[in-house]
């Protein structure tokens, strides 16, 4: 219920209430303060003299009725912030802004917290608190960001940069960009003339720090922990929903605050089915699963993608492509090196899976191959699972997938021993000076290892005969 209606509800005053003005910190491996502080400085240095930078974090969005969908701050204002509270914005103005009589060069709007709040909806950082926790120069309640556009009126004439959002905004954060673009309109003067704000940021967040590659490191191993899982949990008379509950019971037991995206778990014909989500469908004996499932920790999401056969014994058709996949793989990772292009993995893992299908008579031409490899190899990963694309050329830092996969659904042109065979193993690979890192790789990938892990007993392997 949202907070509004339980006033008028239950009719009583917050002051009713004592707050607690501690406002608690459970965890202390986030990104630290001081980096977040170096990241808005690179962005202040780029905007230009007298430039101004918007950015907006995600509503809270409906999901029925008077439920919402769990809050997460849109990546861009959170990188730069680190804050994880809606109904938010910062303003970055490398030439100072004045607030309360004192010129800052950003400054926060949020929710106040007050007794109310606290008692119904949880802690709020509050303007008084995210000033020293943030290390921001200046926070005020966001009721003040259309009192605060006056100090823009004067003589000087601004370059206000198109204002980083989240699509599709609502509530609070619909309000306060509403306000900005009649400011805006009324100055079109002010608009800076190129704003490419997105690429700014986006060149930032390729290249990870220490700290949030421990971040990808911590959800990737707890990815793998929960493959693992699923590979000796998993048999026939199942659901894929049974075994997706195990691995995102691992991702949680293991820290994560959620999945990275909605978990795939394909089974049989659902291998085939590239983003399938349903995950309802009775796994059947001879089933080839491709599951694609991942966690999300402080923010920083994995990727990984384990094909495996539910009985736990690849059939000699699905040994043979799901080894033509995995040795697309291993051409992909090789070519995870500083100083190659960002597609070479594609590259190479497509010429792989070319030659095989071409072998194997699936294909007859090798311009044939997209239509059983219809997606791309590779993609940055980060505080988007698709993370911000910066830069094309590898280095030092940068975290990418190497995803090769092949889906050859029922009726496709090729033997039908093929029939429902679908396969991708993914993993997260970090490029550093001594060459690629596979983080993700304590989950198994060679056969021999993946059949002797699904001989084990799961967490959620039913007894026999159930």
């Amino acid at each position: 219920m949202r907070l509004s209606s339980i006033v008028a509800l239950l009719g009583f005053s917050c002051s009713a209430f004592a707050q607690d003005s501690t406002y608690p910190v459970f965890e202390t491996d986030k990104i630290p303060v001081a980096q977040f502080k170096a990241r808005r400085e690179a962005i202040k240095a780029q905007l230009g003299q007298n430039g101004i930078a918007f950015f907006f974090t995600n509503p809270e969005r409906n999901r029925n009725n008077d439920v919402d969908f769990r809050f997460r701050a849109d990546s861009n204002f959170l990188y730069l912030t680190g804050f994880e509270e809606p109904d938010s914005a910062v303003i970055l103005a490398p030439d100072g802004i004045l607030v309360d009589g004192k010129k800052v060069t950003e400054l926060l709007f949020v929710n106040e917290n007050d007794p109310m709040s606290v008692t119904w909806l949880g802690y709020r950082m509050g303007s008084k608190e995210a000033k020293p926790l943030l290390g921001m120069e200046a926070v005020l309640p966001n009721r003040k960001f259309e009192e605060t556009l006056r100090v823009f009126e004067g003589e000087t004439k601004y370059h206000f940069w198109s204002a980083s959002r989240s699509p599709n905004p609502s509530g609070t954060v619909s309000t306060m960009l509403e306000t900005l673009n009649k400011w805006q309109s009324k100055h079109s003067e002010w608009l800076a003339p190129d704003g490419k704000l997105a690429s700014m940021i986006a060149k930032l967040r390729v290249k990870k720090s220490p700290e949030e590659i421990e971040l990808l490191k911590h959800a990737a191993k707890a990815s793998a922990m929960g493959h693992r899982e699923v590979m000796r949990s998993v048999r026939p008379g199942m659901r894929e929903y049974e075994i997706q509950a195990v691995a995102e019971y691992v991702f949680a037991r293991n820290g994560c605050e959620s999945v990275g995206y909605p978990s795939i778990v394909g089974s049989g014909p659902n291998s085939c089915i590239l983003h399938y989500e349903e995950d309802r469908r009775l796994i059947q004996n001879g089933d080839m699963i491709c599951m694609d499932a991942a966690g999300e920790y402080h923010g920083y999401s994995a990727d990984v993608t384990r094909s495996f056969p539910a009985n736990g014994k690849f059939s000699p058709a699905q040994r043979t492509i799901y080894e033509l996949v995995l040795a697309a793989q291993d051409a992909g990772i090789a070519e995870c090196k500083a100083g190659n292009r960002f597609g070479a993995a594609g590259t190479a893992a497509e010429k792989v899976i070319t030659a095989g299908l071409l072998k194997l008579g699936i294909i007859k031409t090798p311009s044939e191959f997209r239509t059983y490899l219809p997606h791309g190899v590779s993609h940055y990963i980060g505080l988007d699972v698709h993370d911000a694309h910066g830069d094309s050329t590898l280095h030092p830092g940068y975290a990418l997938t190497v995803e090769p996969g092949i889906y050859i659904r029922s009726g496709s042109h090729c033997d039908p021993k093929w029939w429902n065979i679908g396969v991708r193993i993914e993993d997260d690979i970090l490029v550093t000076e001594k060459g690629p890192v596979n983080l993700s790789a304590g989950a198994p990938r060679k056969v021999e290892e993946i059949e002797a892990l699904m001989r084990q007993s799961g967490i959620g392997k039913h007894p026999a005969g159930q």
